[in-house]
């Protein structure tokens, strides 16, 4: 039986709380822009090729594909927002994520949770 990670709903993930708590898993897990970009590729590729399948929170697959995290970072290849998040990490945003960063923040929040490790609110 194929493997299926459910994504935290929208609302949560473009919270500041889940925000914050990233930035904190990213701080203390040391994640460069680069290194992100790695993590996300091999964790999201290889489940979905593998057989796994990543739903939203309404039950709907997420359309994996090579280019995903490219899309997912508007293909700024630079991947700064991985490195910027991280001043959260000691201060909690005063505003939700933008709907435009949705997509960032399930494939974050898909890789945690293959990895064993997801991402919680305090």
């Amino acid at each position: 039986m194929d493997q299926v990670i459910k994504l935290a709903c929208a609302t949560i993930l473009l919270s500041p709380d889940y925000k914050q708590a990233l930035a904190k898993r990213l701080l203390e897990d040391e994640v460069t822009r680069m290194g992100g970009f790695i993590f996300l590729m091999s964790h999201i590729l290889d489940f979905v090729e593998g057989g796994g399948q990543i739903m939203n929170e309404y039950g709907a697959t997420i359309f994996i594909h090579p280019d995903i995290v490219e899309e997912a970072y508007a293909y700024e290849l630079s991947f700064s927002w991985t490195t910027d998040i991280k001043v959260f990490a000691k201060r909690k945003p005063q505003r939700q994520s933008r709907g435009a960063h949705l997509l960032r923040l399930q494939l974050w929040d898909a890789a945690y949770k293959m990895d064993g490790r997801p991402v919680t609110l305090e």
